[in-house]
């Protein structure tokens, strides 16, 4: 069902309530304007009046699929191409053309397939990071086409190499895995969960895929300094993005993380890091395999 035009301008137009701001918004909003735009449409539409003297207080979202939208923004924001814009500026209909004398543009154009590894690179560019255009290929190939699932591996990349600059198909592999399910993300979420068949489930994969037992001790351990750091930083807020100023990660994985901790005490975090110590120096130093070390280990962890 579509909100008529006169409530959403009527929701406008309204004061706030307990707050100095209204945010009202509006999704298909071309779909108040399906025919041909004309004065007598402009004439008879309550956007009119609304546009011309908005409510200062209301912050007003349109969101709009509208093809003579398309490149808009980019035409614009490049000078070199500034009078395609103007042209284009110029043969919009109402409301478009009111509206983008008055109000910020912001267009969020469809990443096709062929350009998701170059979107890769950006968002990485963005993050002081550079990725290798063989390494950009390998993640999509791994993750897919979806930005938002690539975006969260991204995170979880930012988390492994920390402080690395350049990222190379093996740092790819390591994070994201031969499999999106045996992976340390995926494991240290099972541990996290106390699910001891899947975390051992996915611990045998990996060190049978690879051996990736340092990898698998060193991003647990990494993974329990955050839990310890986020039981004493949520005491002092619940606000997900100082939280994650506060521990160092995206507060995509806050309500993760804060899952975990409500699964482990103190005393049992204390006792992980402890577990992941001796692990580590049997490892390095013994000769028993290390998925038994791990096993023996995770066991350690998870059990009350």
């Amino acid at each position: 069902d579509v909100t008529s035009a006169e409530s959403v301008v009527s929701m406008a137009s309204a004061f706030p309530l307990m707050s100095e701001h209204r945010v009202v918004s509006v999704k298909n909003f071309e779909k108040y304007f399906s025919g041909r735009g004309s004065k007598k449409t402009e004439e008879k539409s309550p956007f009119a009046k609304y546009f011309q003297s908005p409510q200062p207080s209301t912050l007003l979202i349109l969101r709009s699929t509208a093809s003579e939208l398309n490149g808009l923004s980019g035409a614009m924001g490049n000078s070199k191409q500034s009078e395609k814009g103007q042209k284009k500026l110029a043969s919009l209909k109402f409301p478009y053309n009111v509206l983008l004398e008055k109000a910020a543009c912001l267009e969020f154009p469809k990443v096709y397939e062929r350009d998701v590894p170059s979107w890769i690179a950006r968002r990485l560019k963005e993050k002081g990071r550079e990725i290798s255009p063989e390494a950009a290929e390998f993640l999509t190939a791994k993750v897919g086409t979806s930005l938002r699932e690539l975006n969260n591996e991204i995170e979880k990349i930012l988390i492994f190499l920390q402080n690395k600059k350049k990222i190379t198909d093996e740092d790819i592999s390591a994070v994201v895995g031969d499999s999106r399910v045996y992976n340390v993300f995926e494991l240290q979420k099972a541990i996290g969960s106390r699910d001891l068949p899947k975390a051992l489930d996915i611990m045998f994969h990996m060190i049978a895929a690879e051996k990736q037992e340092i990898l698998i001790i060193s991003m647990l351990t990494r993974y329990f300094i955050v839990l310890w750091k986020l039981s004493e930083a949520a005491q002092q807020t619940k606000n997900h993005y100082e939280l994650s100023r506060t521990v160092g990660i995206s507060s995509f994985f806050i309500p993760e993380y804060l899952g975990a901790l409500q699964r482990f005490s103190l005393n049992q975090l204390n006792n992980a890091f402890f577990a992941l110590r001796d692990a580590d120096l049997k490892i390095k130093s013994s000769n028993l395999p290390a998925d038994v070390i791990l096993q023996q280990c995770f066991i350690s962890i998870v059990s009350p």
